[in-house]
């Protein structure tokens, strides 16, 4: 059946292909001045196994007119423009996990987003072995990467959303300290070096990279408080009590230290070095197989049977809540975070 005037056309080139099948729009006329003729200038909407193929392209060209170079957008190409649309907005970490998320998809980086689909990349990741976190990453990736493709008319359909992963496991990875390994651990404070560090991030809360980063000028002594945080806006900047049992060990810290909290030979520690050093000669030394952040858990936990108030537990942690609409630091907010610090014993 002949297609319409000025809908395109689909031809089959001779010889030996694999696609046979030509898609073309007619896209302008040119002129020829010696023949006083005109042609039609055509662009190439795809190659195809089949006409029906073909004829089925031209028909959704015709019904939603598209940018055909556009179309021709590699998925590495769609990388790039995600890296200069996003990267300037997100930590350096945000940016390295995107970048390690990408290496994985290389077997996929010259196939043109609009030819990729839900198969290619669930097999990808199916046969990925990583750990169930690095394929999320992988996803979350492939969806922002297809916004941006809708975005700009490269295609309009997301196939990353129908990505499926493993059931997400509950993680028994951390674990409370019991009464009897705190006590194990405050009685050697004084007998293995940096054994406190430890015993602060139970009595505060902290995560180990928020302590490590706390810097002198934010450690008020005679108030008993730091501020401090990092993570989350409810975390970032906030009152931190000081409980009386460690008191006396962030004032030797104090004291001994220049720019940080805690120093060692001057230097500031960052979380791999003591995760990997200070932490193996200190809690593994006594025979006890926790975390770093094992102690976050663990101050969560006593404050609880402590019978402290929750949205005391919160504001200290630095997790979110609806019931402070300010966040502004008030004598009144220090002296009920102290009460519920001091509720430990």
């Amino acid at each position: 059946m002949k297609l319409p005037n000025g809908y395109g056309s689909v031809y089959k080139l001779q010889g030996n292909r694999r696609k046979p099948f030509v898609a073309r729009k007619t896209v302008g006329f040119e002129q020829n001045k010696e023949k006083k003729k005109s042609y039609p200038v055509y662009q190439i909407i795809g190659y195809y196994e089949k006409r029906s193929e073909a004829l089925a392209a031209l028909a959704e060209f015709n019904k939603n007119p598209y940018d055909i170079e556009a179309r021709n957008t590699t998925l590495a190409d769609m990388y790039e423009t995600f890296k200069k649309r996003r990267f300037d907005k997100i930590s350096k970490s945000g940016n390295d996990i995107y970048n390690a998320a990408y290496k994985h998809l290389k077997p996929l980086w010259d196939c043109k987003i609009i030819d990729l689909k839900t198969y290619h990349f669930q097999e990808l990741i199916d046969n990925l072995d990583r750990k169930r976190q690095t394929k999320d990453h992988i996803r979350t990736l492939l969806n922002q990467i297809f916004d941006i493709a809708i975005e700009l008319d490269i295609c309009n359909k997301n196939y990353a959303k129908f990505i499926t992963l493993e059931t997400k496991q509950k993680s028994e990875k951390h674990k409370a300290f019991t009464n009897e390994e705190i006590k194990l651990i405050a009685n050697n404070v004084d007998k293995v070096p940096n054994m406190d560090i430890a015993l602060m991030l139970i009595y505060t809360g902290m995560r180990p990279n928020e302590l490590l980063k706390m810097k002198k000028e934010d450690v008020f002594l005679e108030e008993r408080y730091m501020v401090g945080g990092s993570k989350t806006k409810a975390g970032k900047d906030r009152i931190i009590p000081i409980h009386k049992k460690i008191l006396p060990l962030i004032e030797k810290r104090y004291s001994d230290s220049k720019i940080y909290l805690i120093e060692s030979q001057g230097k500031h520690i960052t979380v791999g070095g003591y995760r990997d050093n200070l932490w193996q000669d200190t809690i593994v030394a006594l025979g006890l197989n926790n975390l770093p952040y094992d102690c976050r858990h663990t101050f969560a936990s006593l404050m609880n049977t402590a019978g402290a108030n929750s949205l005391a537990t919160k504001l200290i942690m630095g997790h979110s809540t609806q019931d402070i609409t300010d966040g502004t630091y008030t004598h009144k907010q220090l002296d009920e975070l102290l009460k519920n610090i001091d509720l430990l014993e």
